[in-house]
């Protein structure tokens, strides 16, 4: 670890209190808080400018395609909520999209490292033709998996619980 350091602090109380930083803070280390002005951290954050966006959207996507396709599951109910959360969390996990923070940095110019990314919403969304790749469904397809690119049915992705981990790059 760096002896000093910047710690850079939304302007939401909890995040200004200095007792709860020196608590939590190593002694040996030095360091300088920075606070970002209130209704700037969405101009400003490199998550909130590119990454939150698209996953945000992402989960748009899949509720609305329930909504569409009359699946009957509430989208509204916390569990179904938590559930599709936890699953579309584990897509944004896959290697294919890792250059996507990296990104949101030189987005902003906070960095000079150009890279190039997958956006998520344009991998998992855009090439719905064919059919899920479970054995016999004939269910419509939800979106392309971020890990296995397998093309996943409402049913088999949250249903079943893909959680994949298989990257097939």
């Amino acid at each position: 670890m760096e002896d000093r350091c910047i710690l850079l602090a939304d302007s939401w109380k909890t995040f200004t209190d200095q007792d709860a930083v020196i608590e939590l803070k190593p002694e040996e280390l030095q360091y300088e808080t920075i606070t970002i002005p209130p209704k700037v951290t969405g101009s400003i954050q490199p998550l909130d400018v590119l990454c939150f966006r698209m996953y945000k959207g992402c989960f748009k996507k899949m509720s609305n395609f329930v909504f569409v396709n009359d699946i009957p599951v509430h989208v509204h109910h916390r569990d179904v909520i938590l559930k599709l959360h936890a699953l579309l969390y584990q897509q944004f996990q896959s290697p294919r999209f890792e250059n996507l923070i990296v990104r949101a940095w030189f987005k902003l110019g906070y960095t000079d490292e150009r890279v190039q990314y997958v956006n998520p919403a344009s991998f998992m969304f855009k090439k719905l033709n064919g059919r899920c790749i479970h054995n016999n469904c004939k269910n419509a397809v939800l979106l392309v998996c971020g890990w296995c690119k397998g093309r996943l049915c409402f049913h088999h992705f949250y249903d079943v619980h893909h959680f994949c981990t298989i990257y097939l790059p």
